[in-house]
């Protein structure tokens, strides 16, 4: 029986996005996935910020709350699903340097 990964769902949404990338529509995105791959998602380990804009993820408490408890150990999932890496992170050295050091320093790997 193929083992079953655990998720957290990171989902966010700038003041000047479309309704393509809803809370709603992005979850429901980030679901499927889960369903297809053999991945759990726990309702506690979804975060989402709402109208914040993804270039300083320090300005993001979601974002910055997901981060402190993927650091814990042991770890309390294995990966972060985003409808899209422009959710993760819009600025390219937050995305490099967070993705980096979810891998490295706690075996969590982002997929989008």
């Amino acid at each position: 029986m193929p083992t079953i990964q655990t998720a957290a769902a990171y989902i966010r949404v700038s003041t000047d996005d479309q309704l393509e990338y809803s809370p709603d529509s992005q979850a429901q995105k980030i679901k499927e996935y889960a369903e297809h791959n053999n991945i759990r998602i726990s309702d506690e380990f979804v975060f989402l910020d709402e109208g914040i804009s993804g270039r300083q993820a320090e300005k993001r408490p979601s974002f910055m709350e997901m981060i402190s408890i993927a650091k814990i150990k042991p770890k309390p999932f294995d990966i972060i699903l985003v409808w899209k890496f422009s959710r993760f992170a819009r600025n390219r050295e937050d995305s490099i340097v967070y993705k980096s050091m979810l891998r490295k320093e706690c075996g969590i790997d982002v997929v989008s």
